[in-house]
């Protein structure tokens, strides 16, 4: 049994640790596993109908964003088109890792890395599957909030990518 947890990726190790460490914490904790389910129920219900909205979300996104959009508007390092690389990632659904595929093809066909930066940074930040979480838990204005301030930092991690590779110079 050992060997075969030593075949697994790190990704599944740490999470079956994880998993093991809960239910340790739970087995020596003051309160058992059912009262805190039981007090949390109301949170934990809440958050599966916001999962479901998430994801209902998410796959709206991926069908209305055509596939062709990066490669015709994002040619550029203009600013334009770091606000819009960040907005495109915050539209993108999915989780971090599965938008790297995208971000490599969009290398291929020419996208600048600062563009990619950009997209990158707006997905990780905020992500459609987010918006029922946060609009749901802690209201519209506080999300809102959150997407202002999300185009400005990856605009902002764009351009200092652009600034950063002129005195260290990234591979093409």
């Amino acid at each position: 049994m050992i060997e075969r947890f030593k075949q697994r990726s790190t990704e599944v190790k740490i999470g079956i640790s994880l998993i093991v460490v809960s239910i340790l914490l739970s087995l020596i904790g003051k309160k058992n596993l059912w009262e805190i389910i039981q007090s949390n129920s109301q949170v934990i219900l809440k958050i599966l109908f916001l999962s479901m909205i998430a994801v209902g979300i998410s796959t709206i996104v991926h069908f209305i964003v055509p596939e062709d959009f990066f490669k015709k508007y994002l040619r550029q390092n203009k600013l334009i088109y770091l606000f819009t690389a960040t907005l495109l990632g915050i539209l993108t659904p999915g989780p971090v890792y599965a938008i790297y595929p995208i971000v490599v093809l969009l290398k291929k066909e020419g996208i600048n890395n600062a563009i990619l930066v950009s997209y990158i940074t707006g997905q990780t930040i905020v992500g459609p599957a987010r918006i029922p979480f946060e609009v749901g838990l802690f209201g519209l204005n506080f999300f809102i909030y959150r997407v202002i301030l999300s185009l400005a930092m990856g605009v902002a991690a764009g351009f200092l990518y652009s600034a950063i590779s002129k005195v260290f110079p990234d591979e093409k």
